[in-house]
C-alpha cells in the first residue's frame, strides 16, 4: 500500500503510523510496538475470529471516539482483523484508527487481492510494508 494512493492513503498512513509511530495509535501505552516488519503476521481465513478481532477493534474505536456512527467514518484496525496478530489477540499490540469508509473498504479489497495473488493461506506468515 502507498501513501501517495488517493484510493488508500489513510490506511496507508494508519498502518506506517503504527509499525513506525506506535505512540501515535490507540490503545496507547509507553514501549508499544506492532507486529508485521520484524515479526511477521499470520493470516486467519475463520469468519468467527476475523469478526472476534474486528468487533473488539470496533469497541476500543468506540471507547476512545465515542459514537461515530453516521460520521462517513470507519474503525480501521491494524493488524488486520484477518491475521492471528488482530485485536484479540490479548498484548494490546494493535492499533484502531477512524479513517474515510471507502478509504477503509478499498483497504480491505487491497489486502484480499494480496491474499490471492501471492496465495497466502491460513496460517502463512507475512510483512507488510507501506510506500510513500
Amino acid at each position: 500500500m502507498s501513501q501517495k494512493d488517493p484510493a488508500v492513503n489513510e490506511s496507508a498512513t494508519h498502518i506506517y503510523d503504527a509499525l513506525n509511530r506506535p505512540e501515535r495509535t490507540f490503545p496507547s501505552w509507553p514501549g508499544k510496538s506492532v507486529p508485521g516488519v520484524k515479526e511477521p503476521l499470520r493470516r486467519v481465513v475463520d469468519p468467527k475470529k476475523i469478526d472476534e478481532n474486528r468487533q473488539k477493534s470496533i469497541q476500543e474505536c468506540k471507547k476512545v471516539w465515542g459514537d461515530y456512527s453516521g460520521s462517513g467514518l470507519e474503525c480501521d484496525e491494524y493488524p488486520f482483523a484477518s491475521t492471528k496478530e488482530g485485536s484479540t489477540k490479548g498484548d494490546n499490540r494493535f492499533s484502531v484508527r477512524l479513517i474515510d469508509g471507502p478509504d477503509n473498504r478499498k483497504g480491505g479489497e487491497r489486502l484480499n487481492e494480496i491474499y490471492t495473488l501471492n496465495r497466502i493461506l491460513d496460517g502463512d506468515p507475512f510483512y507488510v510494508k507501506i510506500t510513500n
